[in-house]
């Protein structure tokens, strides 16, 4: 019986693992943030947006959406990206 208590842990674990995915309405809210976040960016100063977008065009972003299947995680990855690209190009 021991043996298969942690077998039935993680299949537990895993089956448990989709509920914590993000729902479409947290994807739209994180995506609108993303969104929000270019135009402020762009509005204030489009020579800053520009060096932001070559700073991005320069970094890796070699996230994808294979190694990340939640939405909600790729958009919050995109963010980083952007803030870092953007602390890099001031």
């Amino acid at each position: 019986m021991k043996p298969l208590l942690p077998i039935a842990c993680a299949a537990a674990l895993l089956c448990a693992l989709p509920a914590w995915a993000c729902t479409p309405e947290e994807a739209t809210q994180k995506r609108e943030e993303l969104a929000g976040l270019v135009t402020q960016l762009t509005e204030q100063n489009p020579q800053k947006a520009k060096e932001i977008n070559d700073e991005l065009q320069g970094m890796d972003l070699g996230t994808a959406s294979k190694d990340l299947p939640d939405k909600c995680q790729l958009i919050d990855q995109r963010i980083k990206e952007l803030k870092q690209a953007e602390k890099k190009a001031e």
